[in-house]
């Protein structure tokens, strides 16, 4: 496994200029470019089960909480088997909260993981409104504008 950070996604870097200053890096890129956007409809199994089955209702619930923190629609195809399965792990911390089974420590660094991966944490979202925003035209970190320093995606490296 290489060391250092990981790559950022082509959608970050269309967005926040990168291609335009290295046109030969969108080319490198291309593939990951096609990649449609949207996460596409919830597996076919809750949704045939969801009328007579409490669990793959509350899946379902689960699945469209996160489709509707998408709101930068950043998540696609490739990440539905991460959120088919952070569906999963959140109905077994819910279920455990309401004292139906046991959910681990470990459960909860997934859930946690899982929201960082798909960018939806405190941490990690600033880092995809960075990318919007400096692609708006704001005096974000990437911009190469030399801003007083008052906007909080400034900070975010």
């Amino acid at each position: 496994m290489p060391a250092g950070r990981p790559r950022k996604p082509a959608k970050v870097l269309e967005l926040s200029g990168a291609f335009r200053k290295n046109p030969s890096r969108r080319k490198v890129r291309a593939l990951e470019l096609a990649i449609p956007s949207g996460l596409g409809e919830p597996p076919i199994e809750w949704v045939q089960a969801a009328s007579t089955n409490h669990r793959c209702q509350a899946l379902l619930n689960i699945w469209n909480r996160i489709v509707a923190q998408d709101l930068l629609h950043v998540l696609n195809p490739a990440h539905r088997e991460l959120v088919r399965n952070h569906c999963l792990l959140q109905y077994k911390v819910d279920r455990a909260t309401a004292g139906y089974g046991k959910a681990t420590s470990g459960d909860h660094a997934n859930l946690r993981a899982n929201l960082a991966a798909m960018g939806m944490t405190p941490v990690d979202s600033p880092r995809v409104l960075e990318a919007v925003r400096t692609a708006a035209g704001g005096s974000g970190a990437g911009s190469g504008a030399h801003g007083r320093g008052d906007g909080w995606g400034e900070y975010v490296g």
